[in-house]
């Protein structure tokens, strides 16, 4: 009996120490992390860093709502033949992201959450193993000698969906968002996918 009530006794320290927010608390979380995205046509993806800010309110004990901003570079890697032979190209899409999400804490610190995502491009870059090209420049010049109207679009809307757990206010969250309208307004449809890895810390600030 002794050594259940040690074992009970850890048990409840260890549930304390994780976040147990309360109803109508208001948290901020800066967050930093890890992509891999890719176009759902591309033959391989990209691998680079996210940051952003978060605010997080605490609907209910196990209920909460949260809206960020995000600045994130997606793309993808091209593999393509021509007269010359192999090219490898990398298409570099720079957003910024507007996460709306609800979370769902099923277990003290560990949530599933899901929601929508604005996207508002910034910048498009086509790069190969010497240079670095402005695609909507490019897309500008081939549409006057074509007498086309390509173009990159500038809004996106994705589906996040994922997991965090919480320990001592250090956040680590998974998730991945679909994306749901075109990245070009002409040619075949493709859209945005990416994975995050982001660590995170709360910090409250009153209710």
């Amino acid at each position: 009996m002794r050594k259940l009530i040690v074992l009970s006794a850890m048990l409840l320290t260890t549930l304390v120490a994780m976040a147990q927010h309360e109803e109508g608390e208001l948290l901020l979380q800066p967050r930093v992390g890890m992509s891999i995205a890719t176009l759902s046509d591309a033959d391989k993806a990209i691998t680079d860093l996210h940051l952003g800010l978060e605010a997080e309110f605490m609907v209910a004990d196990q209920f909460s709502l949260s809206a960020g901003i995000l600045a994130s570079n997606q793309g993808a890697k091209y593999d393509y033949v021509d007269n010359e032979g192999p090219q490898k190209y990398t298409v570099d899409l720079d957003y910024v992201q507007v996460p709306l999400l609800a979370s769902y804490y099923v277990l003290p610190g560990l949530a599933v959450k899901a929601g929508v995502q604005p996207g508002f491009r910034m910048r498009a870059k086509l790069k190969d193993d010497d240079h670095t090209y402005d695609l909507d420049q490019g897309l500008k010049l081939l549409n006057h000698v074509e007498n086309a109207d390509y173009k990159i679009n500038k809004f996106d809307l994705s589906i996040p969906v994922g997991l965090s757990y919480e320990y001592r206010n250090i956040v680590l969250d998974a998730r991945y968002n679909f994306g749901l309208l075109k990245v070009a307004n002409e040619g075949d449809a493709f859209y945005n996918r990416v994975f995050m890895l982001t660590l995170g810390y709360k910090i409250g600030i009153g209710n």
